[in-house]
Parts: C-alpha cells; sequence; structure tokens
C-alpha cells in the first residue's frame, strides 16, 4: 500500500511540474468563469466601502481580502497608478430550478484615480444575482 502511494504521489508530482495538472487556489475563481463587469465613478475607497456594505446586506460573508496579485498576472497590478483588491467570500448556499448548489464570489475592483472596474465572477453562472449586486453597489456609491 505504501508503495502505491509513493508511485501515485510521484505521478502527480510529474502531472503537476508537465503542466498537465493545476493547483487550484481555495476560494479563488479564475478570469474565464462567470465574469461580469461594471465601470463605476468613485475612488477606491469608497467603492470598496459600498461593495463591502452591499455584500453584508446581501448576506454574503466575506473570507478573504488581498491583493489579486497574489492569484493571477495583469498589467493592472504592476504599479502603474493602479489600487487593486480581490474579496473573495465564502461559499453560499443557493437554489437553483430544483437543486441546492455552492456559490462563491470574487470581487475583483480595479482603481485608478476616479475611475473603477468592479469585477464579480461566480463559481456558478447566475445573472440575476450578478446583476443585482452590481446594480446594488452602483446606486450605494451613487448615494
Amino acid at each position: 500500500m505504501a508503495k502505491f502511494a509513493r508511485t501515485l504521489n510521484a505521478v502527480f508530482l510529474i502531472l503537476l511540474l508537465s503542466g498537465c495538472a493545476s493547483v487550484q487556489m481555495p476560494g479563488y475563481i479564475a478570469r474565464m468563469d462567470h465574469p461580469y463587469e461594471r465601470k463605476l465613478q468613485g475612488g477606491f475607497e469608497k467603492i470598496v466601502s459600498s461593495t463591502m456594505y452591499v455584500l453584508k446586506k446581501k448576506g454574503w460573508k466575506i473570507a478573504e481580502e488581498s491583493d489579486p496579485s497574489m492569484y493571477e498576472r495583469d498589467d493592472r497590478y504592476d504599479n502603474n497608478g493602479y489600487q487593486n483588491l480581490v474579496i473573495i467570500t465564502e461559499p453560499r448556499k443557493q437554489w437553483h430550478v430544483a437543486y441546492l448548489a455552492s456559490v462563491r464570489l470574487n470581487i475583483f475592483i480595479h482603481s485608478s484615480g476616479n475611475n473603477c472596474t468592479l469585477e464579480l465572477r461566480m463559481s456558478t453562472r447566475n445573472d440575476t444575482i450578478a446583476q443585482d449586486l452590481l446594480d446594488q453597489v452602483e446606486a450605494e456609491v451613487n448615494r
């Protein structure tokens, strides 16, 4: 049994090093997975506080706030005047038509001066939830 475990570990290591497998970061949702984006006018602090307020009001729990460059590569992360933040939520149960699914959000905030891009990524696609969150954040920023 121990020999089988060593062999399995060696195969996994070879796949990982050769690029045939990837290690998923806990809570991180890749850029291609269900992205939604909204351009907003407002300073970085205002956008962040409005986003946090709306998430908490809607029942989402924050798992982590960090620098997005820890998870992915983007020109906006190269100290060129942008302020960046990723907010990762705890998984939340959401009812779909016939089943219960666990949904997680990543909210990326990219700000340069008074212009912000709010990018929302979901672990499962749900246009209604995504657009509602973006609308609520925009309304809170404009209050």
